[in-house]
């Protein structure tokens, strides 16, 4: 993603949450909708982004072989992708006092998978070793 599309994406978003916030002065929206569309689309950012990182040409883990760290790579995307999908999915369909604690549980899930398989796999990566 270059410096561009981040800055047009940060724009956007604030632009949404601005309107979210005079929709909801104006009566327009009742501080539930706006705050759970505000929350999906939160977890529709962690979604986009994560979709990036299997994308990426270079391996995120030096020193690991290319395949390992292009698998580790895609199990992040994959595993943050559902997780912010599920963040989202429980703001639109869970009772307000259920939904924060049930899409945070979602997503630290998600964020706890993927940081033990990255452990995983740079702990059991295989050292080259010194030609004799």
């Amino acid at each position: 993603m270059t410096i561009r599309n981040a800055l047009i994406l940060a724009g956007l978003m604030l632009a949404f949450a601005i309107g979210l916030a005079w929709a909801n002065n104006a009566g327009h929206l009742s501080e539930e909708t706006s705050r759970r569309a505000s929350q999906v689309l939160a977890g529709l950012v962690v979604v986009y982004f994560a979709n990036l990182v299997p994308k990426s040409l270079e391996p995120l883990l030096a020193g690991c072989e290319p395949s390992r760290a292009q698998a580790m790579q895609r199990f992040g995307g994959w595993t943050l992708v559902l997780g912010g999908l599920g963040y989202s999915v429980a703001w639109l369909v869970a009772p307000l006092e259920v939904a924060k604690p049930a899409a945070i549980a979602i997503l630290a899930t998600a964020l706890v998978l993927v940081v033990g398989r990255c452990a995983w796999t740079v702990m059991t990566r295989r050292r080259e070793r010194p030609p004799a």
